[in-house]
């Protein structure tokens, strides 16, 4: 009788597999991604845990200092090394803080395109102590302005090509 009621369990389990599967076509999908998500954030969660905080600017300064020579970007057929963009970023953060009242924990606004200045931009600021605030480059108008000033930012870096303007505020 067990046997019985065992087999009816798996068949009723089995329908119901492939009712979920034909009403609802992505739902196995959907658990696999909420396992996926829920395991970033037990490794994002330890990794917040460790003291002293491991920031994106450590990794990459560490990498920097590992293998200075090596191709940390190629953008439009030219490569950037690791000693290049630190090199760059340094010189943006010396500029910043010359030239404008960024202190440490100010917020800075980028709308920059993808682009190495991008790069150096976010690693000056983050060699600052500043947050970077990013803007979207394709939003235009009221939705620029409603993220501007939503960011309470002192500074919008403004770049397109090779020139980058910045807008004390």
């Amino acid at each position: 009788m067990s046997a019985a009621l065992l087999y009816t369990l798996l068949a009723a389990l089995l329908a119901l597999v492939l009712l979920i599967r034909k009403k609802y076509p992505y739902f196995w999908h959907d658990v696999r991604y909420c396992f996926i998500v829920i395991g970033i954030a037990v490794r994002t969660g330890k990794f917040q845990k460790q003291k002293p905080y491991f920031t994106i600017l450590d990794r990459f300064l560490e990498q920097a200092k590992k293998q200075p020579h090596k191709t940390f970007i190629i953008f439009e057929g030219r490569e950037y090394s690791y000693s290049y963009a630190d090199t760059q970023s340094n010189r943006v953060a010396h500029a910043l803080q010359t030239h404008t009242d960024l202190k440490e924990g100010d917020t800075a606004a980028l709308f920059v395109g993808n682009q190495p200045e991008f790069v150096w931009l976010f690693l000056a600021l983050s060699k600052l102590g500043c947050t970077a605030a990013l803007l979207n480059t394709n939003i235009r108008s009221k939705s620029l302005l409603h993220c501007f000033s939503c960011c309470d930012a002192k500074v919008l870096l403004a770049g397109g090509g090779t020139c980058v303007c910045v807008c004390a505020l």
